[in-house]
Formats: C-alpha cells, sequence, structure tokens
C-alpha cells in the first residue's frame, strides 16, 4: 500500500498537465486521501482512455498505479479504514491547497 502513496504525487502531476484549469488534480487527491479508491480508479482510466494526450513516461506511470490499485485492492480498504494516511497523503494535501 505504502507505494502507491508513494507514486500518488507523481500521478497528481499527470493529472494536472492532463487536465489543466479543472479542479481533476483536487479531486483525485481527495480521492486518495479518503480511500475513494473507485474514483481515483475511473480517473486514470478516462485518461488512459486517450493515451494520444499522454507524454514520456506518463502512460507508464498511470498504468502502474493502476495496477497497484487492482493487486492491493483488499489491502487499500482495510488500511484506509484503519490507519492513518502516510506523510506522503498529507503532503499531497498540503500541495493541493497550495495551487
Amino acid at each position: 500500500m505504502q507505494v502507491v502513496y508513494e507514486l500518488a504525487p507523481v500521478i497528481t502531476e499527470i493529472i494536472s498537465a492532463h487536465c489543466p484549469g479543472t479542479r481533476a488534480r483536487d479531486e483525485f487527491v481527495h480521492a486518495c486521501v479518503h480511500g475513494e479508491w473507485d474514483d481515483a480508479t475511473a480517473m486514470i482510466e478516462g485518461m488512459l482512455a486517450e493515451p494520444w494526450h499522454l507524454r514520456g513516461y506518463q502512460e507508464n506511470r498511470l498504468r502502474e498505479f493502476l495496477e497497484l490499485l487492482k493487486l492491493d485492492r483488499g489491502a487499500v480498504q482495510c488500511h484506509s479504514s484503519k490507519a492513518e494516511p502516510s506523510t506522503t497523503v498529507h503532503a499531497m494535501q498540503a500541495s493541493a491547497t497550495v495551487k
């Protein structure tokens, strides 16, 4: 699960580049912080549906994150209800309020 939180800031930057001028980045951060993994998955799948808008490593990172969510699905749900979000998530929240 920790690797999902470590990769999440990379995904937020991809979302920012892919959806400039929208609340998509904030919505993704909210989904991650609150364990709303279906919403996060839907956002990533939406971006992967338009791969011509992605550059360089972005498609690979999105696929990697999506695969991690699928592999850790049970662990993700247990973790989000039992434990305090990681420091990385707190950093994501702070970053989201700055932008």
